[in-house]
């Protein structure tokens, strides 16, 4: 069995890197001034459907710290949160579905 914790940790790093790189994130990895409530065009067309605000990311982001520092986490919470980074990531990295692409942690 899969490491969800391990692998969401993983994937969100990741993320994190991505938008911290496009403007989206600053090096703290917290939201960039400039950003308020709305993404810049590119990042709201690549996550259109998985993440509609910078709100909801700034929760996923909560949410995968909680799982990396290992506090407790629903399994409900927890599964969610593993796909939506697994998708999420997969869109960044080029829109690849995911049974084109390996995640990183299948490398």
């Amino acid at each position: 069995m899969t490491d969800m914790r391990a692998e969401l940790g993983l994937w969100m790093e990741k993320v994190e890197t991505i938008l911290t790189d496009r403007g989206v994130l600053d090096e703290n990895g917290q939201l960039a001034t400039g950003i308020g409530a709305h993404f810049p065009k590119e990042i709201e067309d690549t996550l259109d459907g998985f993440i509609e605000n910078p709100i909801e990311l700034i929760a996923l982001l909560k949410i995968s710290r909680e799982a990396r520092d290992g506090r407790p986490l629903s399994p409900a919470v927890l599964i969610a949160a593993h796909l939506m980074a697994r998708e999420i990531l997969q869109e960044l990295e080029g829109g690849e579905s995911a049974d084109d692409s390996p995640l990183p942690s299948q490398r």
